[in-house]
């Protein structure tokens, strides 16, 4: 199968059929195996290859030697399953369900993906993907996540909520050098600010300085403008990848 990226694609009929595009979808991951094989200037080079044991992966091997388990997730979150939605008041459910089927749709096309860490041999404990969807300050919001990555760049002993297992696997964020390469290499210029010093909040649309909770919406205004954001966010994401012509 070739990689032919098509960010107009969806792979929302995973989900809908009871299956994870981020565990069976070769598709999917020859799609992230372009994207990481191509050149970024202070990256690499790597050699990816797609895998499948229990599921699909990647596994990224660099010039030196050095192997990493790399798995796909989705970054947009709409907190629309029955899991949130019990918590909602009803004003926010009826505000989530104006719009649930295009916003899922376009948060399950390749610009709503991006590549985290899986546990390789001797390790052991939550991946980055697991503790960012579980943890009440993060919320699964990616923004959050990539704040927390930032200040990880900036300094590993600076404090937030993923701090502890972003250092664990310190070894995979050396691959890029620093926050701006990181950003460049997976596409997501459009959720920084210009001088990379800032991450855009997804809710609110200003710069992340903090962690408060609760971390999802809490009111039907909050959800649209989370909703507005995300959207304007992977549109631009899928945008640089279309331009990229892999």
């Amino acid at each position: 199968m070739r990689s032919g990226i098509d960010p107009d694609l969806d792979f929302a009929s995973y989900y809908e059929s009871g299956g994870d595009p981020d565990q069976t979808c070769e598709r999917l991951y020859l799609w992230h195996q372009a994207l990481c094989t191509r050149p970024v200037e202070g990256v690499g080079p790597f050699e990816i290859a797609v895998t499948y044991d229990y599921a699909y992966g990647i596994r990224l091997h660099t010039a030196d030697g050095s192997a990493f388990r790399l798995g796909s997730d989705g970054i947009i979150p709409t907190w629309s399953t029955a899991g949130w939605t019990s918590r909602f008041t009803p004003d926010l459910v009826a505000e989530i369900q104006q719009d649930t089927d295009d916003f899922f749709r376009l948060a399950s096309t390749i610009g709503g993906y991006v590549l985290f860490p899986r546990n390789g041999e001797g390790q052991t404990g939550q991946t980055i993907n697991q503790a960012r969807g579980v943890h009440r300050q993060i919320a699964d919001r990616f923004d959050l996540t990539l704040e927390c990555i930032r200040r990880h760049y900036l300094d590993p002993q600076l404090d937030s909520p993923l701090a502890h297992r972003i250092n664990y696997y310190s070894d995979f964020f050396a691959l890029f050098g620093d926050f701006e390469t990181y950003v460049r290499f997976f596409l997501l210029d459009n959720l920084v600010t210009p001088d990379r010093g800032g991450v855009w909040s997804l809710l609110t649309g200003d710069v992340v300085t903090d962690f408060p909770l609760p971390a999802y919406a809490t009111t039907p205004l909050e959800y649209a403008t989370f909703r507005a954001n995300s959207i304007r966010f992977v549109r631009a994401r899928n945008e640089r990848i279309l331009q990229l012509g892999l």
